[in-house]
């Protein structure tokens, strides 16, 4: 149970649960012992060298390895916080590196999270991918153990609402094994709040135990180097692509042969994300077809230093010619996808005397690190543009809404053909658990959809980012009916028109708020977390269609690698999917049946499948999924005048996450409906088209 909502079936495994990692879909380094360290003081350090950071010890192979790491004391206990990979040159040491580039500085003032790998006597090893194993280990490992000096702690405790049981550190049903990650944006069971550090590391003093860590993500982790350090980072890209958002060196190009790896399979790390996935991707993608935003600081000019900007080039699919640009300072020709602006190669020319400095660090994280993300929509995750929150501060119509004490924010971004007296539709928008709307409006980008088809967005920010749907009249559900009565006062929208979409922990919310409140929106989406109601929820439900059979027309998006699809990318019978499309059968009174079917798995047991009854269609046709990425199931009510009251979009190769697509494919099913005064339904007779058509795309 979160909240009272019941989102779990035993069997089937969470359906919000945080990304699991498991040995062999992962390709984590074999035969690797961890083992958590002491908190090791650091020696003191010169007046004004910045924060001190703290160290860990990582077992690779039978041998010890360091690590440093520090944590921003504004680290947020109940958001992402983004991770940056710093490693040093050859002859320098960790603080030495922190101090020369201010990443640790930088990282206390942003609020952020370093860790600084450290090579053995100074010097790494002079083998292409010789350092792989390490950071292979770092990345799985060390990032559970983050957290500032004095550990993490929750500021008057946990936020009221969140609810649910939380697990040991690692432990319990969802949470990670060995603390080994952050939460997901739906996270339950184990916890729904971040995961916990172990061994006593996360300060410079004496050995504490279990310090609360960090939350953050697979979308906002990046890796940098310096010299022999920018070798090893870009080395570590070209053989992981997937773990990285981005990466910037100086001075520092792989080993020609390290482009060999190009050619192999990529780890598809997001198609295992979710616990007992063992199905591979339909898009077998080869790592150098994998993008990894590139920024190179180079002095001179080496033919090892074309050979690596034309492989980031080929991955990053940019156009042919730059644009010339200075960044943070910095002369820098850049070349970018024409589709896809994330999608960079940056070179900048730098004097021969060049150090990697507070100059360079700043620019990095403001102009590159800062601005885009590793979204979790496909087996290797997708580059995507991202805003800082203060870029969402300027950019949005900032709101505030206080209920029962507490106050809440909230995002408005209204269409450049909105004027005063014009009504448009609103769609309203949750995020998931640690996934503040600030970051969520990036990865969804509804408002984009927005601008194109006219409508106002609305981004809602749960307090302490969890929403709290135990019940029909939850301090939550009055903030998303508040919140709708001041836009459509504020900015005269249609009443009729308003819609609510969520992602995860936002998802559940999105069905509860919708299902018991009807009244208020024409048309939901709940996304990528789905499940049974409350007790109370139902009674509300039975009283509520007793009254009226009021209908609630409902499109679901869900990954068939998330966690209610089976192992093998399907529906499972009689489970969380099946539960769900039983109770829009109810609500909706939708008129086809559902089968189920003996599936003779390649993994595991024979066991049932659910085929759903609703008509089938194939869309969202692209270079990776030709036969169409969207297997839309629609179902129709068993009315005089049937109409289609619910969709399931069933998204191969994706876990937890959203293509990016999938505000279109929203918006097109919302545009049908509107709600009139009396609670019925106007199906608008000019039809959007079906789910994915218009927006197709030569890229996924």
């Amino acid at each position: 149970m979160v909240n009272g909502f019941s989102l779990m079936r035993r069997g089937a495994g969470p359906l919000l649960a945080w990304p699991v990692r498991r040995s062999g879909g992962l390709g984590v380094v074999s035969a690797l012992a961890m083992v958590a360290a002491a908190a090791i003081p650091v020696s003191a350090q010169e007046a004004g060298a910045g924060p001190q950071l703290s160290h860990g010890m990582v077992n690779v192979d039978g041998r010890d390895r360091p690590y440093a790491f520090y944590v921003s004391t504004k680290a947020k206990p109940d958001a992402f916080n983004y991770v940056v990979f710093a490693l040093p040159d050859n002859g320098q040491t960790a603080e030495d590196f922190a101090r020369q580039s201010g990443w640790a500085k930088l990282a206390e003032d942003q609020g952020f999270a370093v860790i600084f790998p450290e090579a053995v006597d100074k010097a790494w090893s002079s083998k292409s991918g010789g350092e792989d194993a390490y950071l292979d280990a770092l990345w799985d490992y060390a990032q559970g153990r983050l957290a500032p000096p004095g550990g993490l702690q929750r500021a008057g405790g946990p936020p009221p609402g969140a609810g649910g049981r939380r697990g040991p550190p690692g432990g319990g049903e969802g949470g990670p094994p060995g603390g080994a990650r952050g939460p997901g944006p739906g996270a339950q069971g184990g916890g729904p709040g971040p995961a916990r550090a172990e061994g006593g590391e996360g300060g410079g003093g004496a050995p504490r135990r279990g310090p609360m860590g960090v939350p953050h993500w697979f979308a906002f982790e990046y890796i940098t180097g310096s010299g022999v350090g920018g070798r090893i980072a870009q080395e570590f890209a070209v053989g992981h692509p997937g773990r990285f958002a981005a990466v910037a060196t100086l001075n520092g190009v792989p080993f020609r042969g390290t482009y060999r790896q190009g050619d192999e399979r990529a780890q598809d790390y997001l198609q295992y994300m979710r616990a007992d996935k063992a199905v591979p991707p339909v898009y077998k993608a080869l790592k150098k077809d994998v993008p990894v935003s590139l920024w190179m600081f180079n002095s001179g000019s080496t033919p090892n230093q074309t050979l690596a900007a034309n492989y980031w080039k080929r991955a990053d699919r940019v156009a042919a010619a730059p644009s010339n640009r200075t960044i943070g300072g910095f002369k820098t020709a850049v070349w970018s996808d024409p589709s896809n602006s994330a999608q960079q190669v940056r070179i900048t020319g730098m004097p021969g005397a060049a150090s990697y400095d507070p100059a360079m660090t700043s620019a990095i994280w403001n102009d590159f690190f800062g601005h885009v993300g590793r979204w979790t929509s496909s087996p290797n995750g997708d580059l995507g543009a991202a805003m800082s929150e203060a870029e969402v501060d300027k950019a949005f119509d900032v709101q505030t809404m206080t209920v029962d004490g507490v106050t809440y924010k909230y995002y408005v971004k209204t269409p450049s053909n909105w004027r005063p007296g014009k009504s448009l539709a609103v769609v309203m928008s949750l995020h998931g658990a640690n996934y503040p709307a600030w970051q969520y409006l990036s990865q969804i980008k509804m408002h984009e959809v927005g601008e194109k088809e006219g409508f106002i967005t609305v981004y809602l920010n749960a307090d302490h980012q969890r929403w709290d749907f135990t019940a029909p009249e939850t301090r939550d559900v009055k903030l998303i009916g508040q919140v709708r009565e001041a836009v459509l006062k504020k900015y005269g929208a249609d009443p009729g028109r308003v819609y609510l979409q969520g992602f995860s922990f936002g998802s559940g919310m999105t069905l509860m708020t919708g299902l018991t409140h009807p009244q208020w929106f024409a048309a939901i989406s709940p996304n990528s977390g789905i499940g049974d109601y409350s007790p109370e929820v139902m009674t509300w439900i039975a009283e509520l269609k007793r009254k009226q059979d009021i209908r609630m027309p409902t499109i679901v998006v869900y990954g068939d690698v998330d966690s209610a699809a089976s192992l093998d990318a399907l529906i499972p019978a009689r489970d969380v999917m099946q539960h769900a499309i039983d109770n829009e059968r109810a609500y909706n009174h939708l008129a086809e049946t559902d089968r189920t079917e003996k599936y003779d798995s390649p993994y595991t047991a024979p066991y049932d499948i659910l085929v759903p009854g609703g008509k089938l269609l194939q869309t969202g046709v692209d270079a990776r999924y030709p036969k169409g990425r969207f297997k839309t199931w629609e179902y129709t009510s068993a009315d005089s005048k049937p109409l289609n009251l619910f969709s399931l979009v069933w998204v191969t190769d994706m876990s937890h996450g959203g293509d990016p697509r999938q505000a279109q494919i929203e918006w097109d099913y919302f545009k049908q409906w509107r709600r009139n005064p009396d609670g019925s339904l106007t199906h608008i007779a000019t039809a959007a088209p079906k789910a994915g058509k218009a927006a197709k795309s030569k890229k996924g």
